[in-house]
């Protein structure tokens, strides 16, 4: 059998994989796909959060060109 996925080993902390076998079970989905689907959900929001301009850093003066 040929695995189309890549497979990578995890250590986590015994309260973190109760919480995600937690989770897993609510939404009816193995502790894999729980995994799975948690990584992509960061991964999509960490991309949207690079590409959203930062309005902190637009209303600071620039401290290299200050008057």
């Amino acid at each position: 059998m040929t695995h189309t996925n890549s497979q990578i080993h995890v250590r986590a902390p015994a309260r973190l994989k109760a919480m995600i076998e937690r989770l897993a079970a609510q939404n009816r989905r193995s502790l894999n796909a729980e995994v799975v689907f948690g990584l992509e959900f960061y991964v999509q929001h960490i991309e949207q959060t690079e590409k959203a301009p930062d309005p902190a850093l637009e209303s600071k003066p620039d401290a290299f060109h200050a008057e």
